[in-house]
């Protein structure tokens, strides 16, 4: 984040940016419920670092953001519904957090998958440039 956002640069400090999910029981629950809580799940993590009662770490300022249905829930034997980039539509080809790549619905899923979305149709143009080439050796004059 210092690299992007200089004023948030300080050595001595770090910042820390949680997802909840899924987060029915949550969003209804105060902002100091959802600090408590979360502390308390930092610190089994983190004991070297982190106690949920601050005597370590302590909180200088946060922000709790809620938004509902922000992220899919993420079941059992969902991963199977998750569909690849390459479609079986010939030139049909998906990008987006919800396909099959190894992050959940997040910015880094969503990168991911355009990334694998492209690798996907250079492979296919390479191979039919490939075929194109061998079948334009075998015609003869």
């Amino acid at each position: 984040m210092s690299v992007t956002c200089k004023e948030y640069y300080n050595p001595n400090q770090s910042m820390l940016e949680l997802v909840f999910a899924p987060a029915e029981e949550w969003i209804s629950r105060s902002d100091e419920d959802i600090i408590g809580a979360t502390m308390s799940e930092l610190a089994k993590l983190f004991p070297d670092e982190i106690s949920a009662d601050q005597s370590k770490a302590k909180i200088i300022k946060y922000h709790v953001v809620k938004t509902p249905r922000s992220v899919y829930k993420t079941v059992p034997n969902c991963e199977p519904c998750r569909p690849l980039q390459r479609s079986p539509i010939e030139g049909f080809y998906l990008a987006g957090d919800y396909t099959k790549q190894k992050y959940l619905a997040s910015m880094e899923g969503a990168v991911l998958s355009g990334k694998l979305c492209a690798q996907a149709i250079v492979q296919v143009n390479l191979s039919q440039k490939h075929l194109h080439n061998l079948s334009a050796r075998n015609i003869k004059f």
